[in-house]
């Protein structure tokens, strides 16, 4: 088949086609990632650095996106879609072969490519999900991306978890590295181009599509609520990603103990940390979907992060107090808490941002979330020494308390002046 006609066949995929092959592509590009933050706490000999070093390594990749999440936002409105997004998961699976190189500087220059392909990979399957996405189907379309998103997160953590124990820290990677490269070879051949040609039309049935983007009042109207989105973002990425999944493996070996005796099987404690998180996921790609489902019945998305912001402060009291099965119960509480929010910030960047700069604001969204994420690592461990874990999760349950009140209030304000530009 020729490149052109290849081409032809893929602009011929349905919206479900592309969505799928978007989303399995994000999916797998996680791998080499969540592996690392499954093992790396515990495996610091193997990688050939200090346990001082782990904060800085699973910040390093968030710490450069914070530089690049502008100009590829500006950049993914600019370019085909397939240019972006290809080459970021070829990225990707390089960064995970260097992990397997013992050394400070290998896997810190791992991380960095890591960080540069994610932006890449996120902003640009981001931009394609709202190319697709007619309005009154958005919440949909972005709670099936998320959940891709938590099907990556959970599948790589159990995986790589299993692979560590079973191969050992490098040749466990450089599987993950493989397969990797396998998805990359993947979006080059299947990928559709999803970059709108007439963007004022709605979206038709095929992946070669006009968006559906439909701008919400004004920029001075949608600033606050649209600041406030950012903000939340920010703020879930620096507790349940930054604080609460980069200590995971350190609060299961102080709370639980290094190995689990579950039904009478003993599970290592790699093992075990790879599939709560694997667990957890399986609750957020059920939340995320069904969220986006909810959200677009009934028109109010802060309504919903509202309610996740306080089954956020919920589990993360829960985290800071207990022991044993209630520690896994705040894991995956918290699971919930952050997918539903994370979904209903990301449908409300499509509803606010004017069409054809949905890049640039999805830039800033994510250069806001992580800042946080970045500094959760960093904070935590440094924080470890003074306050100890239960500190740690209880600064967070503050955290997040302070937010809900303003985002209630945001959620009345909206709802009132939606219903004023309907009359």
């Amino acid at each position: 088949m020729t490149s052109e006609r290849l081409a032809a066949w893929r602009q011929g995929f349905s919206h479900d086609r592309a969505l799928l092959i978007i989303g399995l592509g994000v999916a797998i590009s996680l791998l080499g990632d969540l592996t690392l933050y499954v093992v790396l706490p515990t495996h610091t000999k193997a990688a050939g650095i200090a346990l001082a070093d782990v904060g800085l390594m699973l910040s390093a990749n968030r710490l450069i996106r914070i530089v690049i999440n502008g100009p590829a936002g500006v950049l993914i409105e600019r370019v085909p879609r397939r240019r972006m997004l290809v080459p970021a998961l070829f990225i990707g699976a390089l960064s995970s072969l260097l992990y397997t190189i013992p050394g400070f500087w290998t896997l810190l220059i791992g991380r960095l490519l890591w960080g540069t392909a994610w932006a890449g990979v996120w902003l640009g399957a981001s931009t394609m999900v709202l190319d697709l996405a007619p309005r009154e189907r958005r919440g949909r379309y972005i709670g099936r991306l998320q959940m891709w998103f938590f099907i990556g997160s959970g599948g790589a953590a159990l995986i790589g978890g299993v692979l560590t124990d079973w191969l050992g820290y490098s040749p466990a990677l450089r599987v993950c590295s493989a397969i990797t490269f396998g998805a990359a070879l993947m979006w080059l051949l299947l990928l559709p181009e999803t970059r709108p040609v007439r963007p004022a039309h709605p979206a038709s049935g095929h992946a070669a599509v006009d968006g559906g983007a439909e701008y919400i009042g004004t920029w001075r109207s949608s600033l606050l609520p649209l600041g406030t989105a950012v903000a939340l973002l920010g703020v879930n990425w620096l507790i349940f990603i930054g604080f609460l999944g980069a200590t995971l493996p350190l609060l299961l070996e102080q709370r639980i103990g290094e190995t689990i005796l579950l039904i009478g099987l003993v599970i290592p404690l790699a093992s075990f940390t790879g599939g709560l998180y694997a667990a957890n996921q399986v609750l957020g790609l059920i939340a995320s979907p069904l969220s986006g489902w909810i959200s677009d019945r009934t028109g109010n998305r802060w309504l919903l992060a509202s309610g996740a912001l306080a089954l956020g402060v919920v589990a993360l009291a829960l985290t800071a107090t207990g022991f044993g099965a209630v520690i896994v119960l705040a894991t995956m509480l918290g699971a919930a808490a952050t997918s539903v929010l994370q979904t209903q910030v990301m449908t409300l960047v499509g509803d606010y941002a004017p069409h054809g700069q949905q890049g640039r604001v999805l830039g800033v969204i994510n250069t806001v979330g992580d800042i946080g994420s970045a500094a959760g690592p960093l904070l935590a461990y440094a924080l470890l020494p003074v306050i100890d874990l239960s500190g740690i999760f209880w600064l967070a349950t503050g955290l997040i308390a302070l937010c809900l009140p303003w985002t209630v209030w945001i959620s009345a304000r909206e709802s009132r002046r939606m219903a004023a530009l309907r009359v």
